[in-house]
């Protein structure tokens, strides 16, 4: 079983060492790579470890909340896991701020168990929420609209309401792509066979044109093009990635120690957000200590 590890990060050095500490593998089978895109903004490109089953991204992304920079440097990754051309059974892809749950023998049994599948997250096709979506991929944003701070905030909502609410669009934009939009979240664990339709698919740029002018196209890019392929019938429809969003932020909970159990008790295998020097700190000692091993 051979698993690249696809990380994106920016900050908090020491944890993105821990992480890779803790998931790698070179035991009964089971071995494990790592391919590090760190966001071009960044200083910590310099202090990752040095290591053989490493490898940091030169072509490096300004990736910029809700913009199209989040897929670039997602494609990054992809490319350069699939050059080494060393036959990974699943590239996973994950952040500098996720931390695992589960230890290496069980994402090993697990992964052996589901070769040939790909996890990743595909959110129900009715009701308000998918409608909200789909106002994403069908009406026009410009690329400057796609931030976090408070006055694009309100600027998207302004914008959101001159082109027909929350949930419609007065017009549509023409799918030059064909395609079915489906939406998930933007961390998944998928077969190369996957990632190589997502490649060759990409090549030309017109999916790329496309998103390029829609609000976090990474939630929805990867998503379409694989349930629009001759693979859907692989895809498992959700991800293995514990996210907590009952604050109703716009980012998820920051996990602490009272989340221990549930974490546990999931069936899922990565959590986030983590906050190592922070918040999470007692959370991943116990991790360590009572999962991990």
């Amino acid at each position: 079983m051979k698993v690249a590890f696809l990380i994106q990060c920016h900050k908090n050095i020491d944890q993105v060492n821990k992480l890779i500490e803790r998931l790698n593998s070179s035991q009964d089978g089971y071995c494990t790579d790592f391919y590090v895109h760190v966001d071009a903004k960044s200083e910590i490109v310099n202090d990752i470890r040095k290591q053989d089953n490493v490898v940091v991204l030169s072509k490096r992304v300004d990736v910029k909340w809700g913009h199209i920079s989040q897929v670039d440097a997602t494609l990054n990754l992809i490319e350069a896991t699939m050059n080494a051309r060393k036959g990974y059974d699943f590239l996973w892809l994950i952040s500098g701020q996720d931390y695992p749950i589960k230890s290496n023998k069980q994402i090993a049994e697990f992964l052996e168990t589901n070769k040939g599948k790909s996890f990743i997250e595909l959110l129900p096709t009715e009701g308000d929420d998918h409608r909200r979506y789909l106002k994403r991929n069908q009406t026009w944003y410009p690329t400057w609209g796609a931030s976090p701070i408070f006055i694009m905030r309100v600027l998207r909502k302004i914008y959101n309401i001159l082109t027909g609410g929350k949930y419609h669009s007065f017009i549509k934009r023409k799918n030059i792509l064909n395609a079915e939009w489906r939406f998930g979240s933007s961390w998944w664990t998928l077969t190369e066979e996957a990632c190589r339709v997502i490649l060759d698919l990409s090549a030309d740029g017109s999916y790329r044109d496309y998103f390029k002018n829609c609000i976090c196209p990474d939630e929805s890019y990867f998503q379409t093009m694989l349930w629009n392929s001759p693979l859907r019938a692989m895809l498992t429809g959700n991800n293995l990635c514990y996210v907590d969003w009952s604050e109703h932020k716009k980012n998820p909970k920051v996990l602490d120690e009272e989340d221990f159990d549930k974490l546990i008790e999931s069936d899922k295998f990565i959590a986030r957000k983590i906050e190592l020097a922070g918040k999470s700190k007692t959370l991943v000692s116990k991790l360590n200590m009572d999962v991990l091993g």
